[in-house]
Order: C-alpha cells, then sequence, then structure tokens
C-alpha cells in the first residue's frame, strides 16, 4: 500500500511538474508572440504611402519637381522565396545600359521617400531602381524583418540590373532600416559576385535592440527579466519564422561583407547613434571601405548637406 502511495504521488509531482512547465512555455510563447508580432507586421493600417509623402514635404523636398522632370517604367519582379514586389525604373534619357543605382528606403515609407537619393545619381547620368520593401507600399509581404527577407528582393532587383546593363556598375543603396537591409544583402555570396559596391546612409544595427527599444516603452514590463523576454522572443522567432536574433545581427554580419562599403554617418542621430552606426562601419570585412560623417540629423544628410552628400557619394564610386 505504502509502495502504491509513493508511486500516486510520484505520478501526481511529475503531472504537476508538467503542467507548470507546458503553463511556462505557453507563457514565454504568448510573451514572443506579443512583441514579434507588433514589430514584423508594424505597418498593418499604416499608410505607408502617403507617410513618404507628407515626410518629404515636411523636410522641404520638391517631390512634384522630381516627378515632373523623371518618368518611371514600373515592373514586377520575383524573389526566390516566391514574393512579389514592384520596382520602378529611372534612367534620365531612356537608356538602360548605363551604372545603376538600386535604393532602398527606410521603415514607414515607400519607393517614393528616396526621391532625393534618386535625383542625385540620376543627375549625375545613372540609372535608378527604387522598390517597395516587405511590409510597406505595394510589396506582397506583410513582415518587416530587418532585412532578414528582404535581402532576397534585393538580389533579385541585382540580377535584373545585371541583365540589362553590360559590364556596368550596380550598387546597392540603402537609409536606415534600408541601410540594415543593404548591409544584410552585402554579406551574402551573391552580393560578393554581383554587386560593385554598398552603401548604408544610417543603417539600423541590430534588430535585437530595436525589439528591446520597443518592449521598455511598454507598459507593465518593468520586473520582467530580459534575458527571458528575449528568449521568449527567440523562441516564437524560430517556431513561425524560421529565424532568431542571431541571424539578424547587422554588425555582426559585416564580417562577411567584402564588397566595396561605403556608411554615412549622422552625426545628430539620435535613432541610429553614431557609435552604433560606426562599430558597424569598424566590422565591415572589405579593403576597400570609407566611413563619412555628415552634421545632420538622421538620414537628412541628402538634404541637410546636398553638396557634401553628393561629392562623398560619388567620389567613393569613382575610385
Amino acid at each position: 500500500m505504502k509502495k502504491l502511495i509513493q508511486k500516486k504521488l510520484f505520478i501526481g509531482g511529475c503531472i504537476l511538474l508538467g503542467i507548470i512547465a507546458i503553463t511556462g512555455i505557453g507563457a514565454s510563447y504568448y510573451f514572443g508572440k506579443m512583441v514579434v508580432d507588433g514589430l514584423f507586421y508594424q505597418n498593418e493600417g499604416n499608410d505607408t504611402q502617403n507617410n513618404s509623402i507628407v515626410l518629404l514635404a515636411e523636410w522641404g523636398y520638391d517631390l512634384e519637381g522630381f516627378n515632373t522632370k523623371y518618368a518611371g517604367k514600373d515592373l514586377r519582379l520575383e524573389a526566390e522565396d516566391g514574393n512579389h514586389f514592384p520596382v520602378t525604373f529611372l534612367s534620365t534619357n531612356g537608356n538602360q545600359d548605363k551604372d545603376t543605382a538600386i535604393l532602398i528606403h527606410g521603415a514607414g515609407g515607400d519607393h517614393v521617400f528616396v526621391a532625393p537619393l534618386a535625383e542625385m545619381y540620376l543627375k549625375n547620368g545613372w540609372n535608378v531602381l527604387t522598390f517597395d520593401m516587405r511590409g510597406h507600399g505595394d510589396n506582397e509581404s506583410p513582415l518587416v524583418t530587418f532585412g532578414y527577407l528582404e535581402q532576397l528582393d534585393v538580389r533579385a532587383i541585382v540580377d535584373y540590373a545585371k541583365k540589362v546593363t553590360n559590364n556596368k556598375q550596380v550598387v546597392v543603396h540603402g537609409q536606415s532600416m534600408g541601410g540594415a537591409t543593404a548591409g544584410m544583402y552585402a554579406a551574402t555570396d551573391h552580393a560578393i559576385k554581383h554587386a560593385d559596391a554598398i552603401i548604408m546612409d544610417s543603417p539600423v544595427h541590430s534588430m535585437e535592440d530595436m525589439f528591446i527599444g520597443v518592449w521598455q516603452e511598454m507598459e507593465d514590463t518593468e520586473g520582467i527579466p530580459l534575458p527571458y523576454i528575449i528568449a521568449c522572443w527567440n523562441l516564437y522567432m524560430k517556431i513561425n519564422y524560421g529565424f532568431t536574433f542571431k541571424d539578424v545581427e547587422i554588425t555582426q554580419h559585416q564580417k562577411y561583407n567584402e564588397v566595396k562599403t561605403l556608411v554615412i554617418n549622422s552625426s545628430q542621430d539620435k535613432l541610429c547613434l553614431p557609435e552604433n552606426v560606426t562599430a558597424l562601419y569598424d566590422n565591415v570585412a572589405a579593403a576597400d571601405k570609407k566611413l563619412v560623417t555628415i552634421d545632420s540629423e538622421h538620414i537628412k544628410g541628402i538634404l541637410d548637406h546636398k553638396e557634401d552628400y553628393e561629392a562623398a557619394v560619388m567620389q567613393f564610386l569613382s575610385n
């Protein structure tokens, strides 16, 4: 009888521990879902197309004048994972066989936001390819993954640019989260083989740090250990999306970046801090690399110091 009672107590204890473990895993999964889905689907209900127009107007950029001067040709491409997305091809004289810049906008906007960059390249005789990143504009994918999936779209555009040009430069130039996407792409074999240069303007350096910032701004999160929360996020991402924070550490990935690279730092940047951008630059493995600092706020160098910005980019690409 005593052994039977002990056996029942043992089984009951195991069941209780199992319930506690399942509850703990369920809570961890919930914590992961709460923030990860919020950030990955950050643009649900967000008019990213209008955001570009509004912010450029606030910054004093003449978008109407740009659209009057430069007419784009629209096309659609498909990434290797099956994602379809819109691309706009811009050229000054219709001749596609020229050096080509692929421009990547930042979070919360669409391809229209890179008009100031496009204007710089076009006036210097380059072709320009712009597109809506995943989770933005008319891109079919709703996911924002800080370059992890977005760089697949960049590959498709680079392949297209190589196909329509004959031994001309193909450059990938991104701003903010677009800079992170350029950095993620730069660390791939595809970039080493097919891209002639990478330019990262005020790039986001870490998806994990961005997530932590969002978490810390949320209510009722005090007292929950950050390492536990990060583990929850990684668990949820791995189960549902197949990758973790480690796979999207843009700074760390630069040790695989062997492509000629220019990093543009904004000295007054409060979003992508100058010290983080400098650390990213230091990690770039390419022998041919350069760091330029512009005295401006986040990604505003192309507007606030247009001539200096243009000179830095064009001199770098001509060397």
